[in-house]
């Protein structure tokens, strides 16, 4: 077995690479499908697939069978998967590392080995510099331009992505300029963006108009555009808002239906759409879904009349990732995911008592202008000792009062220190209506071990932001079953946070604790009035968790959240 026990990212890397391999050799889609998708789930899992695979459980993972379940555990025991290391013996290692050349997918890389028989970069320069690339059929100058451009930056350029609240920012922005102009009808975010991935590498937007021309032109004309990359009839594609580049695609009305679920993706979902629709006789693309015996095409102004027409029921955006959606929409069988309305509070606040920027009034009021009916004001512990607990507690019943029949919960975000203890104790804890726990510090120390100490704690309601990951940044180093295992034997709350950089639970993570049977809370997390919504954040993470209301606590009237604590 390899000296550590490989990552879920380092054998989602190697079906990757196969899929790769089989389809530069012209191999049969359906296994290429079949490794992509399984590397895609194996990278989004959040626990071990080579713990699972040992233990005969891999299998019960989405688009996991017992032939990739083989698989892993080749890799648990060799460090790789045997038919990955006879193609790579077949292939030449320098027409692998073409693939690593961004805009150069398998079937070009193989029309430059078996057409060409290119079989290094330098000889793949060369063929570029002497323009013998441009004599493959289907291939023009651009391509020698981007192969020189590629190696010149070396393989496998880093993808920038972008948080996905500083995206939607932007994206609210461009999408409110469009609709207001004469020649927009319809108007729509697409991509990653629209199911609300956590980072997303560029903005899609979808139109219908009047006059496409004008509204492409008046699209890159806009203020905030700093350069316009390329531009014509039917689409642009321009950059601006510190560097976010927006790729927008106009179609006739009848069409928009077709443009915007083919552009909203994902690529998986759509490989699996149109390999059911062949089986049935139909061709699909952004242009209409054609009957291939007859030719006749039909457009759909929806994409509820499309999912219709093709026999499934609407599938929302966030569920789009190609997992088992389309098996229950043709079943009717999905979920009503929750919804933002569902909400009846935010159990997660922070005021000028500890690191907030306004008074708990000020958070209150931000609150009751959402719609809600309870806040759980939840300050650090340690800025709530010697004395000042008394001392809030006071302001907190003087607004209810005043406030009612809003309803102010009085709570913390206690810390879990290093050696397990919370920084207040429990006789404080349990005067509260509401206590959240988290790691703030010290991460490396048995962060584990420490929230699961929290959760025997009786005065401990939920824990915050659980495996205290920044996106990007922080990684998280707890182990996700052990705490779901644990959250669901004492009745301690996970919390989905809505903060940008956190979103933490992970719509995966999430998704394995409520299928469980964890109680999950979806909060902002908010320090200033206007961070309150940073909860649609969590909320759009939960619905990719195929969450449903009655999975979250938040949902319910105050008087039932209290109910249901531990310690009543």
């Amino acid at each position: 077995m390899p000296a550590r026990t490989p990552t879920n990212n380092d054998v989602a890397a190697q079906f990757e690479l196969l899929a790769d391999l089989i389809e530069l050799e012209g191999g049969d889609s359906f296994r290429i499908n079949a490794y992509r998708r399984a590397a895609k789930q194996i990278q989004d899992g959040s626990g071990s697939v080579v713990e699972l695979a040992l233990a005969g459980r891999a299998v019960d993972l989405p688009g996991i069978g017992k032939t990739i379940e083989g698989k892993i555990r080749e890799i648990a025991a060799d460090g790789k998967i045997h038919a990955l290391a006879e193609r790579e013996q077949r292939i030449p290692a320098g027409v692998v590392s073409f693939l690593r050349l961004p805009g150069i997918g398998p079937k070009t890389a193989s029309r430059f080995w078996l057409e060409l028989g290119l079989i290094t970069p330098e000889e793949l320069r060369r063929a570029a510099e002497q323009e013998q690339l441009r004599t493959l059929p289907g291939l023009g100058a651009s391509i020698e331009a981007k192969v020189l451009k590629a190696l010149e930056q070396g393989a496998e350029p880093v993808e920038e992505r972008v948080l996905l609240g500083r995206a939607l920012e932007a994206a609210r922005e461009v999408l409110a300029q469009l609709a207001a102009l004469p020649e927009a009808v319809k108007v729509s975010d697409a991509g990653s963006i629209r199911r609300r991935r956590e980072t997303v590498h560029d903005i899609d937007l979808v139109a219908t108009a009047t006059d496409p021309r004008a509204l492409i032109e008046k699209f890159t004309r806009m203020d905030w555009v700093t350069e316009v990359a390329g531009a014509g009839e039917t689409k642009a594609e321009v950059v601006g808002h510190g560097g976010l580049h927006f790729d927008l695609r106009v179609v006739q009305p009848d069409a928009y239906g077709n443009l915007l679920q083919h552009f909203t993706g994902s690529k998986q979902h759509n490989i699996e759409l149109r390999e059911d629709a062949v089986r049935r006789g139909l061709s699909i693309s952004e242009y209409g879904v054609t009957t291939v015996e007859t030719g006749e095409v039909a457009r759909f102004v929806s994409e509820q009349e499309l999912y219709e027409f093709l026999g499934y029921s609407f599938i929302p955006p966030e569920l789009r990732e190609g997992t088992n959606e389309l098996e229950l929409a043709r079943s009717g069988s999905l979920p009503r995911l929750i919804e933002l309305g569902d909400l009846r509070g935010d159990l997660h606040v922070h005021s000028t008592w500890s690191d907030g920027r306004a008074s708990i009034e000020e958070m209150a009021r931000a609150a009751i202008g959402r719609g809600y009916k309870y806040m759980a004001i939840t300050d650090h512990g340690d800025r709530l000792r010697e004395g000042r607990l008394d001392a809030q507690l006071e302001e907190v019943e003087a607004l209810n009062e005043r406030l009612a029949p809003f309803r102010i919960l009085s709570g913390t975000e206690s810390a879990i220190r290093a050696d397990g203890s919370l920084d207040l104790p429990d006789e404080e804890l349990a005067r509260l209506d509401w206590v959240l726990a988290a790691v703030h510090t010290s991460f490396e120390r048995n962060p584990t071990e420490r929230i699961l100490g929290a959760m025997d704690n009786p005065n401990v309601d939920g824990i915050a932001h659980p495996t205290a990951r920044k996106i990007g940044g922080r990684q998280p180093a707890v182990d996700i079953e052990r705490l779901v295992a644990k959250a669901v034997e004492t009745g301690t709350a996970l919390e989905m946070n809505g903060q940008p950089d956190r979103l933490d639970l992970r719509d995966t993570q999430a998704r394995l604790a409520a299928e469980a049977g964890a109680k999950i809370i979806i909060s902002s997390d908010g320090h200033r009035p206007v961070t309150l919504m940073s909860i649609e954040l969590a909320l759009a993470q939960a619905r990719r968790a195929w969450l449903t209301s009655e999975q979250v606590v938040n949902t319910r009237p105050w008087r039932q959240v209290l109910k249901s604590r531990k310690s009543c």
